[in-house]
């Protein structure tokens, strides 16, 4: 009796652990299911992937999923979206993709894809998965103007900011930083708000920036970030770099030191915030000045804030003075001297005026390589006073005066001059004389009518 009560209970305490079991496995079998858009957002006219993945616990069979476009018109199924998956042993996963496409016409939005889900020994699973439709590229940083900065000077750079959307964008922010914070904005933040940009139109940004005096020249990145929020009230954030180059260029100045009649000698100065490599300096062809012998001097390299002498042999072609664009203006061509011959040049007797622009600027070139390799050339204008230029050995140039215009016509003017002036010294004696004889005969006259009537 006894064993047959043992035998009962073993049996029913191995069915209750059996249908415990069962009841554990039920309970816990089943499907994870994740939704996967690639891309995350989807342009109009292009084509899109929608990810299922699914992940079995407990061991599931039988597995089926259909999927229904809510809006058919602008997310369009491509290929077959039922697919029979079958069993999926507990713990694994499985991954099917739903393409589909999105017509050039649809408008920005959100839109909905239906999922259902199958298998046995359990319920139906019925999930949506989002597509996003938006249009691309919304904002663009078109340019950046100017490229390029000069260390330690304020610079305005301007940002070119263009929406390339249907409609207007409210409430952009826009920043940039340097990661190196060596360049950095001057009499404001890195950060502004745009209030608007119409639709397909653009603003422009103008940023006063400044690059740090312990920066090396170099190309240098800017992250420029803009944030705005589209149509669908997601946050956009649209990221590009910015290559910013920091000018390797420099300046000079040109200062007379002495001149002499063997030569003379300017100082040459770097003025600039980098090294110049290779100076060169040259005094070019120039209407006013040439030189004798070499006309460049190699000066090596000058470091920023250095100096170096260069001298050359200069001559000035205008003794001293450059006569710049003369011009004539000739009158009376036929005032000859009254009631005389004349054998001569008649033009001797024409009213001539000259008129030159004076000056002693003498142009002297630097060529030179700056920091990045780039061969610069650049011209200075020295100004050469009466008291320096004196000590330059003068030619006379006929090409610098008028046809006609020569020294030996300057000396037949003088004489001429000298000419018109005892003529008539000449004339005025003989208007006196004729002008006194006159008044002598008239006198006469007179004396002797008087002497009439008192006889």
């Amino acid at each position: 009796m006894k064993k047959t009560w043992y035998l009962i209970s073993t049996l029913l305490s191995s069915i209750l652990i059996l249908n415990a079991t069962y009841i554990v496995q039920a309970q816990t079998s089943g499907l994870q299911v994740t939704f996967t858009t690639n891309p995350t957002v989807v342009a109009p006219g292009t084509k899109g992937f929608i990810e299922v993945n699914l992940k079995s616990i407990g061991g599931t069979s039988n597995i089926e999923i259909s999927a229904l476009s809510i809006n058919s018109n602008v997310v369009i199924r491509q290929g077959t979206w039922d697919v029979d998956i079958g069993d999926l042993e507990n713990g694994n996963a499985y991954s099917v993709l739903f393409e589909f496409s999105i017509p050039s016409t649809a408008s920005p939005g959100l839109y909905q894809v239906r999922f259902e889900i199958k298998y046995s020994g359990g319920n139906d699973i019925q999930q949506t998965a989002i597509v996003k439709v938006e249009e691309p590229n919304i904002l663009d940083l078109v340019s950046v103007s100017p490229s390029s900065i000069n260390i330690g000077e304020a610079t305005t750079i301007i940002f070119n900011i263009t929406n390339n959307r249907g409609s207007v964008i409210y409430n952009i922010l826009f920043t940039w930083e340097d990661p190196n914070d060596l360049i950095l904005p001057v009499g404001s933040d890195n950060r502004i708000t745009i209030s608007s940009i119409s639709a397909e139109n653009y603003t422009e940004l103008p940023i006063v920036v400044m690059a740090s005096s312990g920066i090396s020249p170099g190309v240098y990145p800017l992250t420029i970030t803009m944030e705005f929020y589209d149509q669908t009230g997601t946050k956009q954030t649209i990221a590009s770099t910015v290559g910013m180059q920091i000018s390797g260029t420099t300046t000079f100045d040109v200062v007379l030191q002495t001149s002499a009649t063997s030569s003379t000698t300017f100082a040459v100065v770097n003025t600039g915030a980098n090294i110049a490599s290779s100076v060169v300096v040259s005094i070019p062809q120039q209407p006013n000045y040439s030189t004798s012998g070499t006309s460049s001097a190699s000066l090596g390299n000058l470091d920023a804030g250095d100096y170096t002498l260069a001298s050359f042999q200069l001559s000035s072609t205008n003794s001293n003075i450059t006569m710049q664009t003369p011009t004539f203006n000739r009158t009376g061509a036929n005032n000859f001297p009254p009631d005389r011959n004349f054998t001569g040049n008649p033009n001797m007797f024409m009213n001539q005026s000259f008129s030159g622009e004076m000056g002693n600027q003498l142009i002297v070139q630097i060529s030179y390589t700056d920091v990045f390799g780039v061969r610069q050339t650049l011209q200075k204008q020295v100004n050469l006073s009466s008291g320096s230029a004196s000590g330059f050995s003068s030619t006379r140039s006929s090409g610098n005066f008028p046809v006609g215009f020569s020294d030996q016509n300057q000396s037949s003017g003088s004489s001429n001059s000298l000419m018109y002036i005892v003529i008539g010294v000449i004339g005025i004696i003989i208007i006196i004389s004729i002008i006194q004889l006159g008044r002598k005969k008239k006198l006469g006259r007179v004396s002797k009518l008087f002497k009439g009537r008192k006889e």
